[in-house]
């Protein structure tokens, strides 16, 4: 990772003449660049690059040419050759981003690999960077990339480093991601913004004053880079750290806290991602948070995650740095968390059936107590009471049959004794 220094790489409007600026809209022809939900680049960067111009043209001892101001077919080669015909001071490519899986977002930068085509597009860049983030866009990074032969992978930085011209490719943000759609979406004149956004980053470079826009940045401090001794190739290793472990589990809610430690030695982490199934399935990415700017990162990070109920869980996250290689972690396992809302209704259906239960065991109850009660013979000791009854009866009947007997037997007597 190429560092800051002291060095002055500014590039001044020269003594008595204009600066000239050449603004290449990305694409055009039958070159379409990206394309999503409807969305065409090539449209999108000329309606970027015209704002820009306008813009750029408010500002005193300035001329600005775009390398085409219609949708024409023009080679890359073309474009440079273009910039160096007007002299330029600076061309700056313009463009909209996607990404193979639809996963990336957020702005980026690349310059030029080489002495001080590097160390002018880095300084730039760490303003038109600042600005973007301003918005609230997420970056991406300033970036280099080489092609098989060691050069410059973009032919518009390549072109225009052998013409002797300086020059970035701004990716203003990604067309196919739900982060960056709010920044392009809401019609032409949000586009026209970015474009002044972009004019206004030109003229902080080149210190501009403008007395129609009231502005003056005559003494802007202008970020310096060191012009390197060889070309600045990308990173081209994975982080070098990347580790889980869950501090929380909240079965109330299925959310589960991790801290997640991520280090990359030659840049910085970007993106941090997930996965619950042990890396079939991916979690959108996430920003890694950055405590002061755009390329440098926190070593660790805590984070929740909410997770489905009822499922086992095997816990895997992945760290990606600024040119997107990753590595991933340990894997964790989990038992399913258990859903509440499952095992209350379970309780409820319990509880439910245990009433039922007892309601159905009195009513057997009572149905069984009353059939025993017709149905079952007397208990004994109701037998022997009934027995004592009966005899105690007859005895007194037998007493009186015998009493109506001796007091008839008594007047018989009588009655013969009066006779006699």
């Amino acid at each position: 990772m190429n560092k800051l220094a002291d060095f002055d790489n500014i590039i001044s409007p020269k003594n008595g003449q204009n600066l000239v600026i050449v603004i290449d809209p990305g694409h055009g022809g039958s070159n379409q660049g990206a394309l999503y939900d409807g969305y065409i680049e090539k449209e999108m960067t000329l309606t970027v690059a015209l704002a820009m111009r306008d813009e750029l043209l408010q500002y005193e001892q300035v001329e600005v040419y775009l390398t085409h101001e219609t949708d024409v077919d023009m080679s890359i080669k073309d474009r440079a050759d273009f910039a160096a015909q007007k002299n330029a001071d600076f061309l700056f490519c313009l463009h909209f981003n996607t990404s193979k899986e639809r996963n990336y977002f957020g702005a980026e930068v690349w310059v030029p690999a080489e002495g001080e085509y590097y160390a002018k597009g880095y300084s730039f860049a760490q303003i038109e960077m600042q600005d973007l983030t301003d918005t609230g866009l997420y970056s991406r990074g300033i970036k280099t990339r080489l092609g098989d032969f060691g050069k410059d992978y973009y032919g518009i930085l390549r072109y225009c480093t052998q013409k002797s011209v300086p020059s970035v490719l701004i990716e203003h943000c990604h067309l196919d991601h739900e982060k960056d759609k709010g920044f392009y979406q809401q019609g032409d004149e949000q586009l026209r913004e970015l474009g002044r956004l972009d004019a206004t980053a030109v003229a902080k470079y080149f210190g501009l004053k403008s007395e129609r826009l009231g502005v003056d940045f005559s003494g802007y401090a202008v970020p310096k880079t060191q012009v390197p001794a060889q070309r600045v190739a990308p990173d081209r290793t994975e982080p070098n750290l990347c580790r889980i472990e869950t501090t929380e589990i909240r079965e109330d809610t299925g959310e589960i806290t991790l801290h997640m430690e991520a280090e990359d030695a030659e840049s910085y982490i970007l993106y941090y991602g997930c996965s619950i199934d042990g890396g079939k399935t991916w979690l959108p990415l996430e920003e890694w948070p950055r405590p002061h700017a755009w390329n440098s990162s926190l070593t660790e990070y805590d984070f929740t995650l909410t997770v489905p109920f009822d499922q086992e869980l095997l816990l895997l996250a992945r760290a990606y740095n600024g040119f997107d290689l990753y590595t991933e972690s340990n894997s964790i396992p989990l038992a399913p968390i258990p859903d509440p809302q499952r095992l209350a209704e379970e309780a409820r259906l319990a509880q439910e059936e245990a009433l039922q239960e007892r309601r159905r065991a009195q009513q057997d109850y009572e149905e069984i107590h009353y059939e025993e009660q017709l149905k079952e013979p007397v208990s004994s000791h109701v037998v022997k009471d009934w027995q004592i009854f009966c005899v105690i009866g007859l005895l007194l009947l037998l007493m009186l049959l015998l009493s109506f007997f001796m007091a008839k037997m008594i007047f018989l007597l009588r009655r013969g004794n009066k006779r006699r």
